[in-house]
């Protein structure tokens, strides 16, 4: 890309290392002939066949980035455009500063489309499950957040409103595994923004649709209201039914990858959580304190039954959890933090 963004022709990309079409097409293997159609082509990439691509790319500098940006580019710029189109405006500057791989910004940029414009689809709920995973996650949190010069979106409001308005059209009895993972989702980072508790925690039914949609939405809350109680309550729900307990130790395996992505909610029964526990050592440094009793009273002990060993990293728990403890004013979490630390240099 030029400095303006604007694409350029294969000559200017190879101008300053001096080559001409006879060199490009000694080095790619190329016939000069399929040189001469592409040189001074600004738009060649949208002719050039993939094999002759990959010669290229694989014989002269500056190729393959420039392929790369250009892709990257061009869907950036369609997705501004539809974006702008429904009333959203992305911020450029947050978008290209940001550390999360534009590939998954991009991605955000189009999940939020289909959110606004309401589609509730099977094509929808597909492509918003695709987000179940940490960097995936990353992206979206950038897509909601409201702090000027953050997140993707000028103004996220109309994002948030929609996702509220969709949610339950994604909450029908035939149910889908990926309308499940998205509506746990499109919860999550709402509660997650708002620190408000979009949904009761007394379902009448309990199963594995309003079960997965309480932790999206009990996850969310924590981060956003910092709500002891939230979590103590949420832990009382765990004990006094198995289903939701079964969702909380599937959810943080397939998350980081240890496991895989099952429809029917089920993990091997060998399974270490060497992510998992990376994952968890990362929030417990990081976020606040009801969400850390969250983890040392609730998802900690659980995953201690799935793997005693917590991925070969007990020491590094010990001390993180020994550390966050005595930073904590409220006596429950610190009580809870040594109980645990406790038991784990009891095991180790």
């Amino acid at each position: 890309m030029t400095a303006d963004g604007e694409p350029k022709s294969l000559s200017e990309i190879t101008k300053d290392m001096g080559l001409n079409m006879s060199d490009v097409a000694a080095f790619s293997g190329l016939d000069e002939s399929t040189i001469f159609r592409l040189w001074d082509n600004a738009e060649w990439l949208d002719r050039v066949s993939g094999r002759s691509l990959q010669s290229l790319m694989s014989s002269v500098p500056g190729i393959a980035e420039y392929s790369m940006a250009h892709a990257v580019r061009k869907r950036r710029d369609v997705l501004i455009g539809d974006l702008n189109g429904e009333g959203l405006t992305v911020d450029v500057a947050a978008l290209e500063k940001s550390d999360v791989a534009q590939q998954h910004l991009l991605n955000a940029l189009e999940a939020a489309l289909h959110i606004i414009r309401g589609e509730a689809t099977q094509k929808t709920s597909s492509f918003i499950a695709r987000f179940w995973g940490r960097e995936q996650d990353r992206a979206l949190e950038a897509l909601y957040n409201p702090e000027p010069g953050s997140g993707l979106l000028s103004d996220p409001q109309t994002l948030f409103d929609s996702s509220i308005d969709l949610a339950p059209r994604l909450n029908r009895k035939s149910y889908s595994f990926h309308s499940i993972l998205a509506l746990n989702i499109l919860t999550h980072q709402v509660s997650k923004v708002t620190g408000e508790l979009e949904a009761d925690l007394g379902f009448e039914v309990p199963g594995r649709q309003a079960a997965f949609m309480m932790r999206g939405v009990v996850m969310g809350s924590l981060i956003g209201s910092n709500d002891i109680e939230l979590a103590e309550r949420y832990r009382r729900e765990l004990d006094a039914t198995p289903v939701y307990a079964a969702l909380e130790e599937w959810s943080f395996p397939t998350y980081t990858r240890d496991g895989r992505i099952s429809s029917d909610f089920t993990l091997p029964s060998s399974l270490s959580l060497r992510n998992t526990a990376t994952e968890v050592l990362r929030e417990i440094a990081e976020y606040n304190d009801a969400y850390v009793y969250y983890l040392v009273s609730t998802y900690i002990p659980l995953a201690l039954k799935r793997d005693p060993a917590f991925g070969g990293k007990i020491a590094e728990l010990i001390q993180a959890v020994e550390l966050r403890g005595a930073e904590c004013r409220d006596k429950r979490i610190r009580q809870t933090c040594n109980t645990l630390v406790r038991r784990l240099k009891g095991a180790a």
